[in-house]
């Protein structure tokens, strides 16, 4: 389970009227810093758009593709096989067609000719169009352009891309917003295309902003300023589209109504991509353009096939990658790098994204075929995978990207050097610490806010993305009353929780580890929304993550007790220690277990290394963020620690944790004075223990609680009078789950039991 960090983000500034003071702050921390900002934020309308001529030769591309088409030039839209390049190519379609321009589109194939121009595609194309017009790609195509240029083509570059070339390509215009002074550098390759489309046909062109705004959805830019007006103006078109195609899609999808950027991102944009992903882009490219209910119909129905086929590659791929990583030291490892035969190109960077989001570590996967490797890489926090990809530029025969993913090709052969080179990057990146997994929150929220009326407030943020994101709340000390697994495999948590008089239900999607554990309080991130049941609406929590809140354990002796007596010691004792090896071992944030046995000991090394992560009964997290367990065992720690420190003292753990992990080193502390409490609360004497043996050889109990109230112990001194026994050989005995068997009757003392032994001198010593 991977470690949270819930962190308000604290922002401040004024407030503005009529808005509720945590609105307020949710607009701060989206750089609104003024009334009339959070009016025009708040309200998104056409008169916020810039004029499409600030942007660096806009105007003279305009004229360019005017002339040309005037003088019944041919034109080709060279585009690219996502929903922003597939969107942009139609955008420029239907432009060119206002003015009655001859045009084709061209997409090139992702598995055979990869991302942007290349001059074979050139060459052929130079022969069947005058104009070449790039969309979300071409400027860094210089050779390419050069050679367009050569063979008599006017050439116009649109794109967004921000790694620009040192040299810009030869063309006849470059339109980005990242050139020139155009205010906002943000757009995406089809908001390029729809500003050229405007310069071209006016107020004609208008109605492609649908088309904008699923690709800036899609393509993940800041949905700030003029992505955002894009996106709220182009979503109501969207929802109301006269386009067959888009109809017949969004219906096999499931949405009907208006449609939210989350439709978008993870409905429509997903099957537009699964062409590209699996056989060829220009079946989107025709579902967008079609005229035709039935071709629409038939278009939707193969992209859904498509989609499906990609769906069951990409979880054929992430499991194959997931074993791998599973066999990975994620310990030293500071960058996750799986491949295989037979991946498909298309979907391994899903499947990298996944990785990443899984494991909190950079990932790069890639398809091995023969002699060459094809990969997406995908970053985590805030590493620049770029920037570390780079450091091995020497290994690859062609790559590119940005911060958050990049693209990459190399020989077969360099795979290993390429990962061990590559963990070496990011580390330098790090500092050689890992990557926190983190949730921000935008603030805190108590739990009786969570109404319609704050789900209301919260819509009026809309649309969410990248740059603005669904906000998430901190709610601090709530009380779990229910936490149940649901779904498949149970992999997703139905909560109920309380605080204060305040009652509300929650789902957290991929939850289901928490399931049960309600013995203390915790911390929410969350978001509000609103639940639909048979007609009754009603506001919940959409859970992002949890935190255990160990303070609010209770005392639970019968549980140390469970935990101190389940197994039997036995073996060489652990080097002693003191709290200075803990501190030295503690400053590494990886790799370090304090084992507990009492909550007081557990509670106190809280506070002493508040960065620990805490644990309760497991630890399973793989990247072994160091952490203190509380009521563990050996068996139950399935994490790659290199260094156990048993907290209470030893009480028969080392044996244990050497034989299950031979690498580990272990030391403990002296017995803790909570241990030496619950011992000398425990202790039952030798003719208390008679007298158990005896009803145990009458009776048979189905839990230890029965058994306790049989021989008037409490249940910590029954688990603990059944521990001595076993030791000195008259019963053997398991407490979770309860079994307890006899065996062969023999004269034995509970002197030759270690545990009575200690046990009684320190009974003696608080005596």
């Amino acid at each position: 389970m991977l470690r949270l960090s819930l962190t308000p983000l604290a922002r401040t500034g004024p407030l503005f009227p009529g808005l509720p003071d945590w609105l307020c702050r949710l607009l701060w921390a989206r750089g609104v810093e003024s009334e009339e900002a959070a009016r025009q934020f708040l309200h998104p309308d056409a008169r916020q758009l810039l004029s499409p001529e600030k942007l660096h030769q806009l105007s003279q591309a305009a004229a360019l593709i005017r002339e040309a088409a005037a003088a019944g030039k041919r034109a080709v839209i060279y585009g690219d096989y996502d929903v922003d390049g597939v969107s942009a190519s139609a955008i420029l379609w239907e432009a060119l067609g206002m003015l009655g321009m001859e045009r084709q589109v061209y997409l090139p194939d992702r598995h055979q000719e990869g991302y942007g121009l290349n001059i074979p595609a050139v060459e052929t194309l130079a022969k069947e169009a005058d104009l070449l017009i790039t969309v979300d790609c071409g400027i860094t195509s210089v050779e390419e352009v050069k050679r367009a240029k050569e063979l008599g083509m006017t050439v116009v570059v649109t794109d967004h891309h921000r790694h620009l070339p040192e040299a810009l390509p030869p063309a006849d215009a470059v339109i980005s917003p990242l050139l020139g002074e155009y205010p906002f550098p943000s757009l995406c390759g089809a908001g390029v295309a729809w500003k050229l489309a405007l310069a071209l046909a006016g107020e004609d062109a208008f109605p492609l902003i649908d088309l904008a705004a699923m690709a800036t959805v899609a393509d993940m830019v800041p949905l700030l300023w003029e992505n955002r007006v894009i996106v709220s103006l182009g979503l109501q078109r969207l929802g109301e589209t006269k386009r067959p195609g888009l109809r017949a899609l969004m219906k096999r999808a499931g949405l009907a109504g208006p449609v939210t950027s989350d439709q978008v991102a993870f409905q429509i944009a997903p099957r537009m991509n699964a062409c590209g992903r699996m056989e060829s882009a220009r079946t989107a490219l025709n579902m967008l353009l079609t005229r035709d209910p039935a071709q629409a119909e038939e278009l939707a129905l193969k992209m859904e096939g498509l989609n499906q086929d990609r769906r069951s590659q990409e979880n054929n791929v992430l499991t194959e990658a997931q074993a791998q990583a599973a066999k990975m030291d994620l310990v030293d490892t500071k960058a996750i790098v799986v491949w295989g035969e037979g991946w498909n190109s298309g979907v391994v960077g899903l499947a990298a994204g996944k990785l990443a989001e899984q494991y909190a570590c950079p990932t790069v996967a890639l398809a091995v075929d023969g002699e060459m490797s094809v990969g997406s890489a995908r970053s985590a926090g805030d590493i620049d995978i770029h920037q570390a990809l780079s450091q091995c530029a020497d290994l690859f025969l062609r790559f590119g990207g940005h911060k958050q993913a990049a693209g990459l090709t190399l020989r077969t052969e360099h795979l290993e050097e390429f990962s061990r080179r590559l963990s070496l990057a990011v580390g330098e990146q790090t500092g050689g610490r890992p990557v926190i997994p983190s949730i921000p929150c935008d603030g805190e929220l108590a739990l009786s806010q969570v109404t319609e009326e704050t789900v209301a407030w919260l819509s009026r943020l809309e649309p969410f993305g990248m740059g603005n994101p669904a906000p998430r709340f901190l709610c601090r000390n709530v009380q779990a009353l229910s936490l149940r697994a649901v779904g498949a495999e149970g992999r997703h948590l139905k909560c109920s929780f309380q605080q204060g008089s305040a009652l509300r239900d929650g789902i957290f999607f991929g939850g289901g580890d928490w399931a049960g554990q309600t013995a203390s309080h915790f911390s929410l991130a969350f978001s509000p929304t609103l639940n639909e049941f048979r007609g009754k609406v009603s506001a919940e929590c959409r859970i992002y993550g949890l935190r255990m809140e160990p303070e609010t354990l209770p005392e639970d002796p019968t549980r140390e007790a469970l935990s101190l007596f389940s197994d039997a010691p036995g073996g060489e004792k652990a080097e002693a220690a003191a709290m200075e090896l803990a501190d030295d071992w503690m400053q590494s944030s990886q790799g370090t277990l304090l084992l507990c046995r009492c909550r007081e000991t557990a509670l106190a090394l809280l506070g002493r290394y508040p960065e620990a992560d805490f644990c309760l009964r497991t630890a399973d997290d793989p990247r072994a963020f160091s952490a203190v367990l509380l009521y563990g065992s050996p068996d139950s720690v399935r994490a790659p620690f290199r260094r156990v420190l048993l907290c209470d003292g030893d009480m028969g753990e080392a044996a244990a944790f050497r034989a299950a992990c031979p690498r580990v080193q272990v030391a403990a502390l002296p017995d803790s004075p909570a241990l030496k409490r619950l011992l000398a609360q425990c202790f039952t004497d030798k003719d208390s223990l008679r007298r158990v043996y005896v009803i145990l050889t009458k009776n048979n109990f189905p839990d230890l609680y029965a058994f306790a109230a049989a021989c008037g112990l409490t249940p910590a001194q029954g688990a603990f009078a059944l521990r001595v026994l076993d030791e000195i050989g008259l019963i053997h005995m398991t407490l979770s789950p309860f079994r307890v068997a006899l065996l062969p009757m023999q004269k034995r003392g509970p002197e030759e039991s270690a545990l009575f032994r200690k046990g009684r001198e320190i009974r003696q010593q608080t005596v």
